[in-house]
C-alpha cells in the first residue's frame, strides 16, 4: 500500500475537465491477495494442483474482480511430467503470462505504468470458465493453448465510438453457448540463455444475443522479446488490436464515466471502427541485489481509419514510466514510481499523471 497523486487534464472532446487528486493507493506495486495452493502427487510423473486466490483492498477490506471471492484465480489442474498441464476455472490468459517478462512494471502492476496501458491483452486478464493446456519446456520452446466458454467479463457494443455503449450480458454463464462472451487465448514463448522472446494471440467473441451478428470478433495479438545482461535487462514489443479495446487497468473513453479515470475491471468494447497498433521499450537497472530502476516508453497509435471513423477526436497515446525499488528483506521493499501520458486512453488533448510511493510485503 502507498500513497499517490494524481492529475489530469481537460481533453479536446470536453468530456473530462481539469482535477487532481493526493489519497491511498490500494496495491500500487502489485495487486493486494491472498489465497491457498497445493498439490497432491497421485503417480510417478502425475500431480493434481489448485489454486485458489483472493484480491482484496487493504483501504476499506472490500473484496475486488467483481465482488469474487476467489477472483484473482479460481482453478484445478492436472500436470504430467513430459508433457504438460491441464487446468480448468477462472484464470489468466497467455497473454498475460508470456508478456510479463517484456516490461520491468509488469502486465497489471504499477498503476498506470503498466503494459496494459498500451497492450490491452497483456493486462492482467481472468478468463472464467477457461479450460487450457500448457506443455512443458522442450527444447527451449513452451506453448499454450487455452478457451472460454464464458468469460465474464464486462463488455460493451458500439459503432465509431458513438455514445451510448450498448452493455452486453456478460455476467451470467447463459445457457446458449453463442450468448455469452467467449475467449481463445494462446501463446509461445523461447528461451535460451539470457534471451527471451514471446508471440500471444487472442480472439473475443461477442455476445450473439446481444450483437444480434452485427459485431465481428476482436483480436489482439503481440511479439516481443527480451534480453538480460545482469547489470542491464533490454526488451522491446509490438503490438496489433483489431474490431475493437480491451483494458483492464485503462478502458476506452467511451466506456469510463467522463469524470472518472478510475478503472473497470475487466472490460472488452467491440467496435468495428477501433485499430490500434502498440509499442514498447524497456529497460531494467540492478546495480546491486538489493536495488532496482525500471524505464518504458509505451505508444497505442490509432490508424488513420480509426481517425476518420471515431465520433470524438483520438490520438497516438504515449506513456513514460520510471521506477525504483529496493528489497530490506526478501519478503519486503519500498518502492516509487511515476508515469505520465499524453492523449491519455487515445483521447485527443488529455494528459494524465500518476506519483506514488508505497511498501510491499509478501507472506
Amino acid at each position: 500500500m502507498g500513497i499517490a497523486y494524481q492529475s489530469h487534464s481537460a481533453n479536446d472532446s470536453g468530456a473530462y475537465g481539469t482535477a487532481s487528486r493526493v489519497g491511498l493507493m490500494n496495491g500500487g506495486q502489485s495487486g493486494n491477495r491472498f489465497g491457498l495452493k497445493g498439490k497432491e502427487q497421485i503417480a510417478s510423473e502425475t500431480e493434481l494442483n489448485f489454486v485458489l486466490e483472493n484480491g482484496f483492498s487493504l483501504g476499506n477490506g472490500n473484496v475486488t474482480q467483481g465482488g469474487r471471492i476467489f477472483g484473482r484465480q479460481a482453478w484445478l489442474g492436472l500436470k504430467q511430467n513430459g508433457l504438460g498441464t491441464f487446468r480448468f476455472g477462472r484464470q489468466y490468459d497467455f497473454a498475460y503470462e508470456y508478456a510479463s517478462e517484456l516490461t520491468p512494471f509488469g502486465p497489471g502492476d504499477f498503476a498506470n505504468a503498466a503494459l496494459g496501458l498500451s497492450f490491452g491483452s497483456a493486462s492482467a486478464e481472468r478468463f472464467s470458465n477457461m479450460i487450457r493446456f500448457e506443455t512443458d519446456q522442450i527444447g527451449g520452446f513452451k506453448a499454450g493453448l487455452g478457451y472460454s466458454f464464458s468469460t465474464q467479463m464486462q463488455s460493451g457494443y458500439t459503432s465509431n465510438g458513438a455514445l451510448p455503449v450498448k452493455p452486453g450480458d456478460s455476467a451470467n454463464y447463459n445457457f446458449s453457448t453463442q450468448d455469452n462472451l467467449r475467449s481463445l487465448t494462446s501463446g509461445l514463448t523461447y528461451r535460451a540463455g539470457s534471451l527471451y522472446t514471446t508471440a500471444t494471440y487472442n480472439v473475443y467473441y461477442p455476445n450473439a444475443a446481444t450483437a444480434n451478428d452485427d459485431v465481428v470478433n476482436a483480436t489482439a495479438w503481440i511479439l516481443g522479446a527480451a534480453y538480460d545482461l545482469g547489470l542491464f535487462k533490454f526488451s522491446a514489443a509490438y503490438g496489433q488490436t483489431r474490431n475493437g479495446w480491451l483494458n483492464p487497468a485503462q478502458t476506452f473513453q467511451v466506456l469510463r464515466e467522463p469524470s472518472n479515470l478510475g478503472y473497470l475491471n475487466s472490460a472488452v468494447l467491440f467496435d468495428p471502427s477501433i485499430a490500434v497498433d502498440s509499442y514498447l521499450l524497456g529497460l531494467s537497472m540492478s546495480p546491486d541485489k538489493s536495488s532496482t530502476v525500471f524505464l518504458s516508453w509505451q505508444l497505442a497509435k490509432p490508424l488513420a481509419s480509426m481517425h476518420s471513423n471515431m465520433s470524438f477526436p483520438v490520438d497516438t497515446q504515449t506513456v513514460y514510466s520510471i521506477a525504483y525499488t529496493h528489497n530490506f528483506t526478501p519478503r519486503t521493499n519500498v518502492y516509487a514510481f511515476g508515469a505520465y501520458s499524453t492523449n491519455y486512453s487515445m483521447s485527443q488533448g488529455l494528459t494524465y499523471a500518476l506519483v506514488g510511493v508505497g511498501v510491499r510485503h509478501k507472506f
